[in-house]
């Protein structure tokens, strides 16, 4: 029952997020636009996360989390109709306030997830992300058959809207009352929380991890059906397999970070996208597309949780300034992705946009190290790594908590 709340707020925000991206391919041509002009509106969402930094820790810790990521899941439920009607300048603004509310959702459901580990002891963060796995699941095969019968994107997207907003208020119903978080006299609060080295470094680690999935959630459709020529129900089935592969990781990816530890995780991740990749590229059978998102599924579904949990093992200061910082990171990181893939795949192929992910792989594999606190030695003397007494101070975990990850 502790796992119900955070559960219930991965799993809606994936079905909201996975029946929006897989009817894009619709979106795009109801807009009458070309990718190129479709990644740049998707930019929007960036955008928005990155006006909502500054206050997403201090509006979390204000109205406790178990308040605040409902509430900003419901409204941004309720924004997705809109961005299947508007103009492609509605779509931007509609994007941009889409990634705004998310932003604030994304660190206020964390809250809940590391919270439950703090006060029970058990680990839940791997399991909370496994549901967001089982949204996509959900969504991806409904929006597979809606698409299948006909609904529009605006219906499919208004009834989407509605469930998650009638499980948001059974959260606030079950999720346990939390205490505000008391104002501490420090003087005036910076805007943005400025990442420290050890979170660069995390960001850096899962990078090639987050845009490949991010490259099958904005374009993994239009790959299905212009690459390998799938019909819309059937690449909504397809889609289906990279869900699975991420939901049945996730749902024991803490056992396995118990297990095995952090770096060897990311290590084990990125060596299973690239597998998945080189398989999907390489194919034209439906089949062997199903399986190799399968796999890609698999790699990418611990690459944020391990960020997440690594912050909050080796991150300093509050747990909701760590995961903002975090998050501010990735944006500045990823804000070229979007569009870059949608040039790419406007004026080279789709093919092409997603072999650039390979080198980003690589990166995420050599990078693995620093989730025991510690920089590649290929990297050491480029970075000036402090000496070993010295790195015990700078990120202050003990060996075991290092081997566990």
């Amino acid at each position: 029952m502790i796992l119900a709340p955070p559960a219930l707020l991965f799993f809606c925000n994936a079905l909201l997020f996975v029946s929006l991206f897989t009817r894009l391919p619709s979106i795009q041509e109801g807009l009458g636009v070309d990718k190129a002009v479709l990644g740049l509106a998707l930019l929007g969402a960036p955008a928005g996360t990155f006006l909502a930094l500054p206050i997403a820790g201090r509006v979390t810790d204000y109205l406790t989390p178990r308040i605040t990521a409902p509430l900003m899941l419901s409204i941004a439920a309720l924004i997705t109709p809109l961005l299947t009607i508007v103009p492609i300048l509605g779509f931007f603004l509609c994007f941009l306030l889409f990634g705004f509310f998310r932003t604030i959702l994304d660190v206020a459901a964390n809250m809940i997830s590391t919270g439950i580990e703090q006060r029970t002891g058990q680990k839940v963060l791997s399991r909370s992300h496994g549901f967001w796995s089982v949204g996509l699941l959900a969504g991806s095969l409904a929006s597979g058959f809606l698409a299948g019968h006909g609904v529009s994107p605006f219906h499919h997207q208004l009834g989407a809207a509605l469930i998650v907003v009638a499980c948001c208020l059974v959260v606030v119903k079950i999720a346990p009352r939390e205490e505000r978080m008391p104002r501490i006299a420090t003087g005036r609060r910076k805007v943005f929380v400025l990442p420290d080295r050890i979170i660069i470094l995390i960001c850096i680690m899962v990078f090639g991890i987050g845009i490949s999935e991010g490259a099958v959630y904005d374009w993994g459709i239009f790959y299905l059906r212009e690459v390998l020529h799938a019909d819309a129900a059937t690449a909504g089935i397809l889609y289906a397999g990279f869900t699975i592969g991420m939901g049945a990781t996730r749902m024991v990816g803490d056992s396995l970070r118990e297990r095995f530890g952090t770096m060897t995780l990311v290590r084990g991740s990125a060596a299973c996208v690239a597998v998945g990749l080189v398989l999907l590229l390489s194919t034209g059978s439906l089949g062997i597309a199903a399986l190799a998102l399968f796999l890609m599924g698999c790699g990418v579904a611990l690459g944020f949780p391990l960020a997440v949990a690594t912050t909050i093992t080796l991150g300093r200061g509050s747990m909701a300034d760590n995961l903002a910082a975090l998050a501010l990171t990735l944006l500045i990181a990823n804000i070229g992705v979007p569009p870059m893939l949608g040039f790419v795949a406007e004026h080279a192929s789709l093919t092409v946009s997603f072999v650039v992910l390979l080198p980003f792989l690589a990166v995420s594999f050599i990078m693995a190290p620093v989730a025991q606190g510690r920089v590649p030695k290929m990297l050491r003397a480029a970075m000036k790594e402090p000496k070993d007494g010295d790195r015990q101070e700078a990120a202050p975990v003990s060996p075991q908590d290092a081997a566990r990850g």
